[in-house]
């Protein structure tokens, strides 16, 4: 009997230094914004680039499944749409990922009338989207707001 006792003792060190060398929590990933790019104003086909810096704050690499985001500009429902890969986030580590994004007619608009009619002014945006992680569907949120101006939007500000 003591050396049941002995060898229950012993199984549950062994588990519990086993469990101690896991990571305890996954925390999730970090979100900021990185850049915004208008690749075309072509009318007919307009393509929206929204970057984004991914940071991994976990000792183990996180397979991001998708970021899905939307746009407002102006306070105007401007555009929506999601990543098209998924991304390997490595431990302690960054990785920009680019979103493309499905321009809305109003949205469109008003940027049009924004950049016409007040073309020395910053434009306001607002972007509002979760990344969803691939094995845990652990889900992060975000949200940025902040202006840019018509140099920026137009690719001519070399910042």
């Amino acid at each position: 009997m003591r050396s049941m006792h002995r060898f229950v003792w012993l199984a549950l060190l062994i588990f519990i230094s086993a469990c101690s060398t896991l990571p305890s929590v996954v925390e999730k990933p970090k979100v900021e914004f990185a850049g915004l790019r208008f690749d075309s104003m072509d009318i007919n086909k307009p393509e929206f680039t929204v970057i984004l810096r991914l940071s991994n704050p976990n000792s183990i690499s996180l397979p991001i499944k998708s970021i899905d985001m939307k746009c407002d500009v102006s306070g105007t429902p401007f555009a929506e749409g999601h990543s098209l890969q998924p991304v390997d986030l490595p431990a302690h580590g960054n990785a920009l990922m680019e979103l493309h994004l499905k321009i809305q007619k109003d949205g469109l608009t008003q940027l049009a009338k924004d950049l016409l009619f007040h073309p020395n002014e910053s434009v306001k945006y607002h972007l509002l989207g979760h990344a969803t992680l691939t094995q845990l569907e652990l889900r992060t949120d975000f949200e940025f707001t902040g202006t840019t101006g018509l140099a920026h939007i137009l690719g001519k500000n070399k910042n």
